[in-house]
């Protein structure tokens, strides 16, 4: 006690020294630990948070993007950049290093060619996406349901994966892909008798182009006269131009239309339940949904193999880091 009595004076001056560099400092006292925290002074920063996220331009509001990830995961990116639905731009950006991490769809062929990695939906916030069709029900009739649902009965997870790449690799058309495939599988409206015109549209990415093309090609064997619009942005515009008329036909997936007609429904991977919610609404917006087929493209959050080991990603629970 006496020891520490006898310096009191000098203890007090270095104490306040102390507090005074600590301040400006920033008020860490953690030594060397105090450069591997974040600003909060006491924990990591995720993944997510250096990085930036590229897609459609509707991802901030879409459930199964932005909004989904923020209240599943708990992922904030750095930035958002819009681009486009699962398309050329998407992956331009994210070969380019524009972009961290890229929203694409399960069947992109541009994955596994790029040797890129598909982050695993483990806390399964995505959604069954199978493909298809819904038809204006002004437009319908049994002719069209029989050509279409065959058409949906060919379509596999695999062989449209396949036909994706021979677009967007091997730059081939989607109507020349279409065509080839209605060939092998032996699919055709020849002998039908279908009258009347038809408008179809898709979005503007391969798939979606590819499926639309071999509904109009089958449909225009068969009599009716056929008129493309496959270059359209997203179903913000395709959906309220099926309720009005002016689109007849369009590919969709299972999942994504549901939360699009609702974003409050309880959609889930489940092809049957989201088909069984979806046809009340459909009804509302003047359309019919006919068979889903078996190909099921899902969102798919896809980074390159070098962000994968830089950040030691393979979940997408991953993006949220040690906080998520």
């Amino acid at each position: 006690m006496r020891k520490v009595r006898s310096y009191a004076l000098g203890a007090t001056i270095l104490a306040v020294a102390l507090v005074l560099a600590a301040c400006g400092s920033g008020g860490s006292d953690s030594g060397d630990d105090a450069g591997d925290t974040g600003d909060d002074g006491g924990s990591t920063a995720s993944p997510a948070s250096e990085m930036v996220l590229g897609g459609p331009p509707e991802c901030p509001d879409r459930p199964f993007c932005i909004p989904g990830l923020e209240e599943t995961y708990g992922i904030e990116f750095q930035e958002f950049k819009p681009l486009d639905v699962g398309g050329p731009l998407t992956v331009q950006a994210l070969e380019n290093g524009q972009i961290d991490i890229g929203l694409l769809f399960s069947t992109s062929s541009a994955i596994a060619a790029n040797d890129w990695v598909l982050l695993e939906d483990d806390q399964n916030l995505q959604t069954a996406e199978n493909i298809t069709p819904v038809v204006n029900v002004e437009s319908n009739d049994s002719t069209i349901e029989s050509l279409l649902n065959s058409v949906s009965a060919a379509l596999t997870t695999e062989n449209i994966t396949e036909l994706n790449g021979q677009v967007e690799i091997d730059k081939e058309s989607p109507a020349d892909v279409a065509e080839a495939f209605l060939e092998e599988q032996g699919i055709s409206g020849e002998g039908e008798s279908g009258s009347g015109d038809l408008t179809i549209g898709a979005v503007q990415f391969a798939e979606n182009q590819i499926v639309a093309e071999m509904y109009a090609q089958v449909l225009e064997e068969a009599g009716y006269s056929v008129k493309r619009q496959l270059d359209l942005g997203s179903r913000e515009i395709i959906q309220p131009a099926i309720k009005k008329g002016e689109i007849d036909i369009a590919p969709e997936y299972l999942g994504s239309l549901l939360l699009f007609l609702d974003p409050e429904a309880e959609a889930t991977g489940d092809p049957q339940n989201n088909v069984d919610l979806l046809v009340p609404l459909l009804e509302q917006n003047n359309a019919v949904l006919l068979e889903p087929s078996e190909a099921n493209d899902t969102n798919a959050f896809v980074v390159t193999q070098e962000t994968a080991d830089e950040y030691g990603l393979t979940t997408m629970s991953d993006l949220a880091g040690d906080d998520g």
